[in-house]
């Protein structure tokens, strides 16, 4: 099937090539030169503009020309008919267009223009983006960094969960995936981490004014070694379609989110969907269509010369005339057997019913026994629009469904969505708005992750060596044993591949819905109210069935959940605008909002199936058991907003809003939150060169709380497995208060030659009171711990947005943006009597820690022991010497810097974009380099398998004295030491990267041709994502984190699946 979908991607690509081929060589094909006609463009004070966009067309419309002034405000039409009328219009970003009619081009040698623009107030102004609550602001007025991506940012190279496409656009904004499925959710984060809470840390999500859950829906237990593996089920993020999305701007620090409270405090994603538009003639219609294929992009560097088994005299497959079984289950999966040199030995026969070899065959490794168990995944995205309107009203209406299957036989999913926009002004002073989309996503099959028996790469790792064919483990059943006893060729511990694949299945099928009506009353010119009501609602039904005969559920298993999400967010904001003069002009604003989340999970479970291959609930063998549970969360507001400006040149902002929430006790659950921002125009201010165009220094200061999760302050019974309760393990807190966050800002925008130059620099600093912690507990206390108030954690960090315009001439612009950021989190106080806070406890005993003194997220763990001049110690056995007991300090989960650099060149008909997305530093635990160490899976355990290995060290002798190692040990020996799992030092990497994350070249067919065909816009594009992935990271990829439930945790690696290399092609047409 793979060799299938590759001839017919290479066909669809070759097919496109050759119409980009044809198109372009059409476009060149012109017309005559008869006459030239030169102008020059200036401002109301004659100065020359650079940059201009002057067009001129025909007025029989068969003549279309563009161009732009040089550095002298010049252009020039060379292709111009003499005798024959002309339309020229100017435009220019801050000043009025202007036209000139029915020009004739004379014979003569005077087509000569001498063109004015005159300043448009208004316009300098129209880079506007959209603030907290819906708000739209002049990007010159804000006292707080923001920064916007257009739709193209989200579009030009898809990803099955959109959000990714933002990693590397936005300075401060951090992405990491799950490496856990198709559907792939991310956690998102701005300006680092701010809470001992990891889940605290993620920015909100915000749709037309709505907050949504970005939270990822996974069921089953933590991911090493757990009854049930975790799956990544998405989150309402992943389900919005990207070609319905007109612009995300991301406010990145409190000042800026302060006005939708608690759940902003580490930021928020604003994103906008697109309305409908009037158009010239009747409706227009989109339709987009997008063809992706994907490719795991790199691979662990495997070794081929060693086979399985755990010594190189010689190999049999069960028990042979050449001696007792080596596969047995202490050998195997490893390969420290012996040497491929096409040796005759017994091996598996895939013929016979098991396996048992009749006659000996060549000792061979086959390459593809890893790749072998992956196909290239494929992704068909098709989308239509249609929208019209009038000049009293609007409408958008969008159909779009998707179609994937993953890089894993047997796994993808399916997503179809309808959105509807409408716009009314119902008289002069009322306008109602409404949206609504409605999205149903479905699979048949999402993968198992993590190192557990139900997951393929836990085989990969564990059951396979390469002297196994991917083939052979296809007979998943025994002969006659149908859906009752397992076909496993290989070590028995994992389950056979194949019944991962084919009957591991993970189902899935949600439906959600998001939507908001809106109302605007404007009493009068200075006067309005806004009302709205959002919400964002979601129901999903899964189910996990396993087989009879594995390993975890070895009579089978099938569990089913139905869970439902519903939060409905309502608010009404009064304003009112004024000016005191000409010169000082004030707005003031005030609100409520009621929020309301409602959590509904009914799990049923049966462990133990009567009849075999039959997955419902009435098949259980024992009685079924029901796993319910339920939170509800309300929290009321209210809020109130001033900005001033004195001569559109100083700007200020003042917020606060007041929470009431449920989750806090009564005493303490109303909490008040400030900010204050300014900005400077210093252009406008003071008399600055003529080549600073615009210059901004910005300050701000916000205070902003955060609360807890329901049910924290009292005592509530912990839910054990099945129908019983027991004490929490938690001390509940009858006194429990919201976590304070104190933040600072300062930053400057400076631009110069016209703003083709230009620098934005933020600095921030956060700090973060009163963390709600858990703390350990004596055990005789009926408690593991108790939930506390304490801590300070201090984050500070530098945020650079470097854009410019290298080029800009009439056919051709090149355009670069830069994003770079750091960020440091340090721990500056915990409990009393406490120095460390455990984040996440790996079984290796490497954790992920916040000490007293060091920065949120430090690795530590185990590492050798070793002399005073640093080097390991060794034993008499000649291998080191058991694990320091004492634990280092190996890294930290979170980069130190990074930065993305995206270039976009415009040449005619051709648009080509490349962006680079880095990250520095950071480090990261991997439990794929343990065990392919232990199992001498990879090539850096080659070294010593014929000669045996001496290690490099010391051992002391019966005078005490250091002496060198002189011990020789089998290279099976010494490797299971040197990679043990406990042993961090030698199994924690460098995280840093170099990405080419994106990659696209589209072509825009001419206008001339698609109006013989009633199409307006028209357009091709071949892309890819991920297309290279520069790393020392002995692993997949550094960029992955580990999914424990619905829980995604950075600094540790289980196991995860490839990334992939995407390439695809997209066309679009409008009419």
């Amino acid at each position: 099937m793979t060799t299938t979908i590759t001839k017919q991607v290479k066909k669809i690509l070759q097919v496109g090539w050759l119409v980009l081929f044809v198109l372009v060589s059409y476009t060149q094909a012109n017309a005559q030169q008869n006459a030239v006609v030169t102008g020059t463009v200036i401002n109301e004070k004659s100065d020359v503009l650079f940059g201009v966009t002057v067009k001129v067309a025909s007025i029989t419309g068969k003549e279309n020309y563009v161009t732009t002034t040089d550095e002298k405000g010049l252009f020039v039409f060379k292709k111009l008919i003499i005798g024959k009328a002309y339309e020229f219009s100017i435009s220019y970003v801050g000043y009025d267009a202007n036209t000139i009619k029915n020009y004739v081009v004379k014979q003569s040698d005077n087509n000569s223009l001498l063109l004015k623009l005159k300043v448009n107030n208004a316009a300098l102004e129209e880079v506007v983006v959209t603030t907290a609550l819906g708000i739209k602001r002049a990007e010159k007025s804000l006292g707080y960094a923001a920064q916007s991506v257009t739709e193209n940012a989200v579009k030009d190279a898809k990803t099955n969960n959109w959000v990714n496409s933002l990693s590397g656009k936005v300075a401060g904004l951090n992405i990491q995936g799950t490496g856990s499925g198709p559907i792939g959710s991310s956690r998102i984060t701005l300006r680092g981490e701010n809470s001992l809470n990891l889940d605290n840390n993620q920015a909100l999500i915000v749709v037309d004014g709505i907050p949504i859950s970005s939270k990822i829906t996974g069921t089953g237990f933590k991911a090493h070694l757990a009854t049930d593996s975790p799956v990544d089920f998405g989150s309402d993020l992943s389900d919005i379609n990207p070609d319905d999305i007109a612009s995300v701007t991301v406010l990145k620090g409190p000042s800026a989110t302060a006005l939708y409270g608690s759940r902003a405090a580490s930021g928020a994603l604003i994103i906008t969907t697109k309305s409908g538009a009037r158009k010239d003639k009747g409706l227009g219609v989109t339709f987009n269509s997008n063809f992706s294929i994907d490719r795991v992009n790199r691979w662990v560097d495997n070794q081929y010369e060693y086979g399985e088994g755990r010594t190189n005299a010689y190999f049999s497959y069960l028990d042979s005339p050449d001696g007792i079984n080596t596969a047995t289950n202490v050998a195997a999966g490893r390969a420290f057997g012996p040497k491929y040199n096409g040796q005759l030995y017994f091996q598996y026969d895939p013929t016979t019913p098991d396996g048992k070899p009749t006659v000996r065959t060549p000792w061979v490794a086959y390459p593809d026994y890893i790749k072998g168990f992956f196909q290239t995944g494929t992704t068909l995205t098709n989308s239509l629009s249609i929208e019209g309107g009038t000049d009293k009203g609007s409408a958008r209406l969008s159909i779009s469904q998707l179609k994937n299957k993953w890089i894993l036989p047997n796994t993808g999913y399916e997503r179809f969505s309808v959105a509807l926009s409408v716009n009314q002004k119902v008289s002069d002073k009322l306008k109602i708005s409404g949206k609504v989309t409605y999205t149903n996503k479905k699979s048949d099959n999402l993968p198992s992750a993590g190192y557990n028996n139900q997951t393929l790469m836990y085989f990969l790792i564990i059951g396979t060596t390469p002297n196994f064919k991917p083939e052979w483990f296809k007979p998943y059943w025994q002969p006659g044993l149908v859906g009752i006893q397992q076909r496993n060729p290989a070590y028995t511990g994992p389950d056979n591949p194949y019944i991962d694949l084919y009957e591991d299945l993970n189902k899935l099928n949600k439906h959600g819905i998001l939507g908001n009506v809106s109302a605007n009353y404007e009493f009068n010119k200075h006067l309005e109210l806004m009302v709205r009501t959002g919400v964002d609602m979601s129901f999903e039904f899964r189910s996990q069935q396993r087989p009879y005969s594995i390993t975890k559920y070895p009579q089978g298993s099938y569990r089913e959940q139905n869970v439902f999400n519903y939060e409905i967010n309502s608010d009404a904001l009064l304003t009112y605008k004024n000016q005191i003069h000409s010169d000082i002009k004030y707005g003031v604003s005030a609100g409520a909002n009621a929020q309301r989340q409602t959590y509904d999970f009914a799990g049923l479970y049966a462990d133990k199936l009567a009849q075999p291959g039959i997955y419902q609930i009435s098949n259980s063998l024992d009685q079924a058991v029901a796993d319910p549970s339920r939170s509800k969360k309300s929290v009321n507001s209210l809020y109130a907003t001033t900005q001033w400006s004195y001569k559109e040149r100083v700007f200020l902002d003042v917020t606060g809003r007041n929470d009431w929430s449920s989750t806090l006790p009564y005493a303490n659950n109303s909490f008040f939150y400030p900010s204050i921002s300014t900005s400077f125009l210093l252009n406008e201010i003071f008399r600055l060169p003529n080549k600073i165009s615009f210059a901004k220094i910005r300050l701000s200061a916000a205070q902003v709380g955060n609360d807890t999760r329901p049910y924290q302050t009292s005592k509530y019974y912990d839910r054990i497995y099945g129908n019983s309760f027991t004490n929490p393990a938690t001390l509940f807190n009858a006194d429990l208060k919201p976590e304070k966050i104190t933040s600072y800002e300062v930053g400057l925008d400076f631009r110069i030659f016209k703003s083709r130059l230009g620098l934005d620099v933020t600095y921030y600093q956060n700090k973060n009171r009163n963390q709600i912690i858990a703390i350990p507990l004596d055990p005789t206390s009926g408690y593991a711990n108790a939930l506390i108030n304490a801590g300070l954690i201090e984050a500070k960090g530098v945020e650079v947005q470097l854009k410019g315009t290298p080029i800009l001439h009439p056919n051709f612009k090149w355009e670069a943006t830069l994003n770079w950021s750091t960020n440091a989190s340090y721990v500056k106080e915990l409990a009393n009597g406490v120095t460390s806070q455990i984040i996440y406890a790996h079984e290796s005993n490497a954790t992920i820690e916040a000490r007293v003194g060091g920065k949120l997220g430090d690795i530590y763990g185990k590492g050798f022991q070793r002399s005073s001049d640093g080097q390991i110690l060794y034993g008499s056995t000649g291998l080191p010497l058991a694990l320091d007991q004492n634990t280092k300090k190996w890294g930290n989960a979170f980069a130190d810097w990074k930065a993305g650099l995206n270039n976009e060149f415009t040449f005619q008909n051709f648009r080509v974009s490349i962006l680079f997305d880095y990250q520095h530093g950071g480090s990261i635990y991997s439990q794929t380099n343990h065990k392919n160490n232990t199992l001498g899976k990879t090539r850096i355990t080659l070294p010593g398998r014929e000669t045996g290995i001496v290690g490099n060290g010391v051992v002391q002798d019966a005078t005490g004295k250091y002496v060198p190692n002189t011990v020789n040990v089998s290279a099976i020996s010494y490797y299971e030491t040197y990679y043990a799992i406990g042993n961090a030092e030698t199994n924690i990497f460098d995280a840093t990267y170099l990405k080419l994350r994106e990659a696209r070249i589209e072509y825009n067919l001419p206008k001339k041709l698609l109006s013989k065909m009633g199409i307006v816009q028209s357009s091709i594009a071949l892309y890819g994502r991920d297309l290279f992935n520069i790393t020392n990271f002995p692993g997949y990829d550094p960029e992955g984190g580990n999914l424990n439930s619905g829980q995604l945790t950075p600094g540790v690696e289980l196991t995860q699946f490839p990334s992939t290399r995407t390439m695809g092609i997209n066309l679009t047409f409008k009419f």
